[in-house]
């Protein structure tokens, strides 16, 4: 840094001087990243002060000491040791009290962001004058503590809405989305966009540019945008929409909502103290530490491929084939090549390959806000995927074209390309005997739909090298997925555990209880959908295959209801040909139950209202067995840690989020109460099925599946 006048170093902090008299404070915490720590605040309380009585200094510009992170908020660690809300509200107080001090400085302020400025590191921003922010890839911007189940605690509520008005920042705040440099500045969040070598040389200038103009006017976009009455309105629509989208699970959203309103309402102050009194309360609750916990699992394992692919030094990958023109193949080429792979496409029907490749050439094109796109190439021929570093099999779920695809690929890829089969159900093992180089071969099973669902199944053979894990594993990351290692074992495990989910609501139908009811009491738990409309959305079809090949694996427990085999044969497949256990438009949107259901195989509907007792019950009968499904899948060591199915089930199969995971859950009843349910259940059945003996033991031991406190276990 030239130009330099003076330095003081802190434990945290480094305050820098410069001869135009613009001052730098600079953030460095231990770590790769910069957090907002108790420490970290109480540190800026010190520098902020010394900046205050020090006449030399004209403007202050607030910076990271690290080359690639800004701040990425407050320490969760910090967080989840808070035993009762006063905690909370002394942390969040605190800060808010140095932050209002860097606001009420005389001089102009700038945050300059390269790097992640999330939560506490865009609410320290939003206390300063102006903000710049770097066109890097890595900039990313937002609050995303909502979807951790409390709110920002630092004035981010406040500030924000100010700055940007009220309707960007509800958005922004109620979705927890980050935005990148471009849409900040669009949005009057940044006031400049600069390349990152230029960020200290732009930061500088435009604070002393400030410091000479003088400290701006405060700003309050929001009631520019709005009159009081339209405010108020807009308030109770946003209300009213969180309430609807939520039903309740999600308080954080709501609480937004009104601490947000009452501080444009009443001021500033009154605005911070309820914020930080909502913060408080929210960050003790059973949903945000569930929400905590879930995040903290999936940046572990997120974190654990990423570490393990780094290792691998050269061994990277560049240039990815698929083969396969069909759904899943052409989405996982689009998602490929948003993220700089290079694809090389290759369809089973010849007649496909153009059709398939301008598929994805145009999604491609229209896709926005990506900072690298890779090429799309045309491979006809087995030959033409050659350079491919990996090469995904993404065929129809046969196992004779997939060993056929297999067959080819063992002539034709090069010495060290990964091979991995999509397959949601067949063995890796068994395809694996059917290419050459079996080390170098491993399932890498995507959900549909790519683009939106985050989790990939690694499965891996007794003879899969280490290195193909990990360049597997982190090719999934790049794709913005997580990757969880599964045992090869029949349909893996998230498959497994909505097979059981699936066959409980067929034979539920079969005992004349409302089809929407049940329905019902699945999205009132939390479901994202009811399990007959998702049975849809995989296609009867799907699910009934799944189920025969769950029945002759695991036995009579996973047998498929026979209403299943009478819904195909009387022409129902599911969304994919408009008829289904529901009927739906030419636009896929869902319209009502098949009248077929009530005509032919005497499933019931009604017009009456499931109370509350009823739609619980129905969600046990439901839930249960898949909580003993995955204790048997934890015994077979399919999955290693009860966390890594909480993991899956959440991202896998929709599993809602605020309840912590199906295992996570069943803590929440006990293992006694568990087993004295289930074989209630289970003496209803026509087989004789019993409780896992995993539950059994814990039972026995006094224990859950996780031990007490360990909600990072």
């Amino acid at each position: 840094m030239t130009g330099l006048e003076t330095a003081a170093q802190m434990n945290l902090l480094t305050i820098r001087k410069r001869h135009s008299g613009v001052a730098f404070i600079m953030l460095d915490t231990p770590g790769k990243v910069n957090f907002l720590t108790g420490a970290a605040i109480a540190e800026f309380d010190a520098a902020v002060d010394k900046v205050a009585h020090d006449k030399d200094i004209k403007a202050l510009v607030i910076i990271s000491g690290k080359a690639d992170n800004f701040v990425s908020g407050a320490d969760l660690h910090e967080i989840i040791k808070f035993t009762d809300a006063s905690q909370g509200l002394h942390l969040a107080s605190t800060g808010q009290q140095v932050l209002n001090k860097i606001a009420r400085l005389p001089i102009p302020t700038v945050a300059a962001m390269n790097g992640a400025c999330l939560g506490g590191g865009l609410e320290l921003a939003l206390s300063c004058d102006a903000r710049i922010a770097t066109d890097a890839g890595i900039t990313l911007i937002g609050l995303p503590e909502t979807r951790l189940g409390f709110i920002p605690g630092l004035g981010g509520t406040q500030r924000l809405p100010r700055l940007i008005g009220a309707k960007a920042a509800v958005e922004l705040i109620l979705t927890a989305d980050t935005v990148d440099a471009k849409r900040a500045h669009e949005l009057g969040l940044v006031d400049e966009v600069c390349n990152a070598d230029d960020l200290m040389a732009k930061a500088e200038a435009l604070a002393a540019g400030l410091a000479q103009k003088g400290k701006p006017a405060e700003k309050n976009k929001a009631a520019e945008e709005l009159t009081p009455e339209n405010l108020k309105r807009f308030f109770a629509m946003a209300e009213r929409s969180v309430r609807i989208k939520t039903k309740g699970k999600y308080p954080a959203q709501t609480r937004a909502l009104e601490v947000m309103k009452k501080g444009l309402d009443e001021g500033l102050e009154v605005g911070l103290d309820a914020e930080a009194r909502a913060f408080s309360e929210l960050s003790v609750t059973d949903v945000s530490r569930n929400l905590v916990f879930l995040f903290f699992t999936t940046e572990f394992y997120k974190q654990s491929a990423l570490a393990a692919y780094e290792k691998l030094g050269g061994s990277k990958i560049s240039t990815v084939g698929i083969v396969g023109g069909g759904t899943m193949g052409t989405a996982l080429a689009q998602q490929a090549a948003l993220n700089g792979f290079t694809v090389l496409l290759k369809t089973i029907n010849p007649d496909r390959q153009k059709a398939a490749v301008q598929k994805v050439v145009d999604a491609v094109s229209r896709a926005e806000m990506v900072n690298k796109k890779g090429a799309i190439i045309s491979a006809p021929q087995y030959q033409d995927l050659c350079d491919a570093d990996l090469v995904i099999e993404a065929c129809a779920e046969d196992e004779q074209t997939k060993i056929s695809v297999l067959e080819q690929l063992s002539k034709n890829v090069k010495e060290g390309c990964i091979v991995a089969t999509n397959t949601s159900s067949i063995g890796v093992t068994n395809l694996a005997q059917h290419f050459a180089n079996q080390g170098n071969f491993v399932g890498l099973h995507f959900f549909n739909p790519v683009d939106k669902m985050p989790l990939v199944e690694l499965v891996s053979h007794s003879t899969t090298k280490r290195e193909t894990t990990a360049r597997a594993g982190g090719f999934a990351c790049q794709l913005g997925k997580i990757p969880a290692i599964i045992k090869d074992s029949p349909s893996y495990l998230v498959n497994r555990l909505v097979s059981c989910y699936l066959g409980q609501a067929a034979r539920i139908a079969l005992t004349n209880v409302p089809l929407n009811w049940v329905e019902d009491s699945a999205i009132d738990f939390g479901m994202p959908l009811g399990p007959y409309a998702l049975a849809d959305e995989i296609g009867l079809d799907v699910t009934y295959d799944v189920a025969l090949f769950s029945h002759k694996a695991f036995g009579e427990r996973m047998a498929p209801p026979a209403v299943l085999l009478q819904m195909l044969g009387i022409g129902l497949i599911g969304k994919k040909t408009g008829r289904g256990i529901y009927s739906y438009d030419a636009n896929g949107r869902k319209l009502a139950f098949d009248p077929h259901l009530f005509d032919e195989l005497s499933c019931i509907i009604t017009e009456e209202k499931a109370s509350q007792e009823t739609k619980d019950s129905l969600a046990e009968q439901l839930i249960l067995p898949m909580i003993d499904e995955a204790a048997r899948c934890l015994e077979e060591k399919v999955a290693r840690r009860p966390r890594e199915i909480d993991m899956c089930v959440v991202l896998g199969m929709g599993f809602p989020p605020f309840r912590g995971g199906l295992l996570r859950y069943a803590d929440t009843i006990g293992a006694p109460a568990l087993i004295e349910k289930l074989n209630a259940m289970y003496q209803k059945s026509v087989w004789n099925i019993e409780v896992s003996s995993y539950l059994k033991k814990l039972a026995a031991e006094g224990r859950g599946f996780y031990t007490r406190g360990s909600a990072e276990e």
